[in-house]
């Protein structure tokens, strides 16, 4: 909540009592993901900013209690090196960038809300758009030096930083934009789009812009010996020693959870298929905790396939564009000639630059701190040229704690059937 004074408006930033921090999980060794995310929560009851009656009062409102695992996951974004490898992934900060600016009608004159601000390069990028005000909100205790950087940049009559979670914090008014880097290893692992939809039914108008507009999670099989054998065949012979005893657990070691990693279009056996497309419009959170989704591939290739990879794309487009083809958007929507089956679509057109901005963590795309995650098999699957894999994939939220996912494969080839289970944490 902005705080009046007698010559307009203050910056609203608290540094709450015992803060917490946070924002995205980074990877810290190949295959295990750790940390958490900014956009929600502080230590628990919630220090929201009130209008000034004399002395600051401190109001506790209703709101989703802040976990352990929540105010874990907040400290972690307070590394400051978690925030360089953000800003140094040009592809991410520029798309955004040219995403803001290529809106900047929409921006210019409006009001914003930043969800998950780190150090409040966004805010930034949207104030010199031209925005009226921005509300940089971040649970991280990243936000003490977001604050420091707008006032060094003379910003501080314009972007707002608020210390807590986008439950707990309080706006004093509509908002026409919301800008948001929410996106996760796998689109939805630390389920930050919860914060954003929460801000979206919270503050946002009718009509108003939400950047970006739409996701779309892909996966595919692939093959990767490389990985595999360095992982596992290692142990075949060390220094001219046997040492395969430990194999099994060396791959329980390197492919019991999901790996962030980067690969190449060499590495994926078949066109991708989507697994979710979300309109952050109108999805809601109670649709993001469990998501099943068919598959059915042919192998382009003969080759041992080791396991499935997942990447995603995010456009940046206004909220009035016509959904064709089930609700997809127009620039999901493939030409006639494209390659499809069952409904899925396997590969999309890349939208004309001038209608629509995609931010692609594809293998033929340029590379970003995402990379690709991949579910390896503890043992490869040798398939032919033309070979059908098919099967079901389902994610869904930890029950032990929300932000981790639960990813359960259930695949079929050539006259074998197989399950994976794994949790993202």
């Amino acid at each position: 909540m902005l705080q009046p004074t007698d010559g307009g408006y203050t910056n609203g930033y608290h540094n709450h009592d015992g803060g917490a921090a946070g924002n995205r999980v980074r990877r810290c060794s190949r295959g295990r993901t750790r940390g958490g995310r900014r956009g929600g929560g502080s230590d628990g009851g919630a220090r929201v900013y009130q209008q000034q009656h004399g002395d600051e009062e401190e109001r506790e409102k209703p709101a989703v209690p802040c976990t352990d695992f929540d105010t874990a996951y907040f400290h972690s974004y307070a590394h400051v090196g978690i925030h360089e490898e953000m800003i140094k992934d040009r592809v991410r900060t520029d798309s955004y960038r040219n995403a803001i600016f290529q809106h900047q009608n929409f921006i210019a004159g409006k009001v914003v809300v930043d969800v998950g601000c780190g150090t409040g390069i966004l805010s930034i990028f949207c104030a010199q758009a031209g925005a009226r005000r921005v509300y940089a909100v971040d649970a991280s205790d990243i936000a003490v030096q977001a604050n420091e950087i707008v006032k060094a940049n003379n910003l501080s009559d314009k972007v707002i930083v608020l210390h807590g979670r986008v439950e707990d914090v309080e706006i004093d008014e509509e908002v026409d934009v919301i800008v948001s880097e929410w996106m996760g290893y796998m689109l939805l692992y630390e389920s930050m789009l919860g914060s954003v939809i929460t801000a979206r039914d919270r503050w946002l108008k009718p009509g108003g812009l939400i950047l970006p507009s739409h996701a779309t999670l892909y996966m595919a099989p692939v093959t990767h010996p490389d990985r595999y054998s360095e992982s596992v065949d290692f142990w075949r012979n060390v220094y001219g020693i046997d040492m395969s005893a430990i194999m099994p657990l060396a791959k329980q070691c390197a492919f019991e959870e999901p790996s962030v990693e980067t690969i190449t279009v060499e590495n994926v056996l078949t066109w991708p298929q989507v697994v979710k497309h979300v309109d952050c419009y109108t999805v809601t959170s109670q649709e993001l905790e469990s998501i099943t989704a068919r598959f059915k591939f042919e192998s382009m290739m003969r080759s041992p396939f080791h396991g499935f990879a997942f990447w995603f794309d995010v456009e940046f487009t206004g909220p009035a564009v016509l959904h064709l083809n089930n609700g997809m958007p127009p620039s999901f929507v493939e030409p006639s000639n494209s390659y499809s089956q069952e409904g899925n679509i396997h590969r999309k057109k890349r939208p004309n630059p001038n209608e629509a901005l995609v931010l692609s963590t594809a293998p033929e795309d340029p590379p970003t701190h995402w990379q690709q995650t991949l579910v390896y098999f503890y043992e490869p699957l040798d398939v032919e040229q033309d070979q059908v894999i098919e099967g079901s994939l389902t994610l869904s939220q930890s029950k032990e704690n929300a932000r981790f996912m639960n990813i359960h494969l259930e695949y079929s080839s050539g006259g074998r059937s197989f399950v994976k289970e794994s949790v993202m944490r």
